[in-house]
């Protein structure tokens, strides 16, 4: 367990390093994405604190040790939510036969034999939905 923790930490700082050097060459104009917003954010914190505080000893930002634990924390959480919305999609599609049917024939419309592709996902109207349906049922079930 500790080798793998290593290995993510190890992964993280790496990325975490390749955008900061980035960011202060000024390669990146936008940050769209959930580890840019947050060094982005981070540093403003850093810039600001230090231009009101001069030379105090008052710390601000965080130190990268905490932005690894940070995007640790929403990459973990994120699984575990994704995972939940898809298990309870799967039983409410086993639930539904009728969309579960109307489902498929959308999916092999689109795709048909080939490999599902993230521009063809936008073409399933019918799963969408289910999802969305499937979403807001999760918000309103209760669980024993």
């Amino acid at each position: 367990m500790k080798a793998i923790d290593k290995e993510i930490k190890a992964s993280l700082r790496s990325m975490i390093e390749k955008r900061m050097k980035a960011m202060k060459e000024g390669k990146l104009v936008r940050n769209e994405d959930l580890l840019g917003i947050l060094l982005e954010s981070n540093q403003k914190e850093i810039e600001e604190n230090n231009n009101n505080y001069g030379n105090s000893k008052k710390v601000v930002g965080m130190s990268i040790p905490e932005v690894i634990e940070e995007c640790k924390l929403f990459y973990f959480a994120g699984q575990e939510t994704t995972s939940v919305l898809l298990l309870w999609t799967m039983v409410l599609l086993s639930r539904h036969q009728n969309w579960q049917q109307r489902a498929r024939e959308e999916v092999l419309q689109v795709f048909g034999s080939a490999k599902p592709n993230f521009d063809g996902l936008n073409h399933l109207k019918i799963v969408s939905t289910f999802c969305i349906l499937s979403l807001d049922s999760l918000k309103t079930t209760p669980f024993f």
